[in-house]
């Protein structure tokens, strides 16, 4: 599967878990805090969340399920996602902006520089106000 631009720079996630014949998916973004629960294709949960954990309740074919969101390393950017059922994990995935040091490097050095060309042009309009 194709990760999305916000995916490469670890600002969203995806997860897949397959269970019972059915394909649950998991997205979420650190920038909107949008979370999405889809049980094959279809939404079945939907929030707005910005803390470092968050849980979703679901029921399929009378099961019910949990879904669970976990930050573990915040300044690490590992997101934990549990799929639980009855109380029990039943898979448990996780990202982090560690699993490839290149890409981590390269993330680093483009919100580096982001951080720089915005401070320039803010402090330059700020002189230009200010006079």
């Amino acid at each position: 599967m194709k990760q999305s631009l916000s995916e490469k720079l670890y600002l969203s996630y995806h997860f897949e878990f397959e269970h019972n014949s059915h394909t649950i998916t998991a997205n979420a973004s650190s920038l909107t805090g949008k979370e999405e629960i889809l049980v094959d294709e279809v939404c079945v949960s939907k929030k707005r969340k910005l803390g470092l954990s968050s849980r979703h309740k679901f029921v399929i074919d009378d099961t019910h399920y949990e879904l669970h969101f976990n930050v573990t390393g915040f300044l690490l950017c590992k997101v934990e996602c549990s799929l639980m059922t009855n109380g029990k994990i039943i898979e448990t995935k996780s990202r982090s902006a560690f699993d490839n040091k290149k890409v981590f490097i390269r993330n680093l050095v483009i919100f580096f520089l982001a951080g720089m060309a915005f401070g320039y042009v803010a402090a330059t309009i700020a002189l230009k106000v200010m006079g």
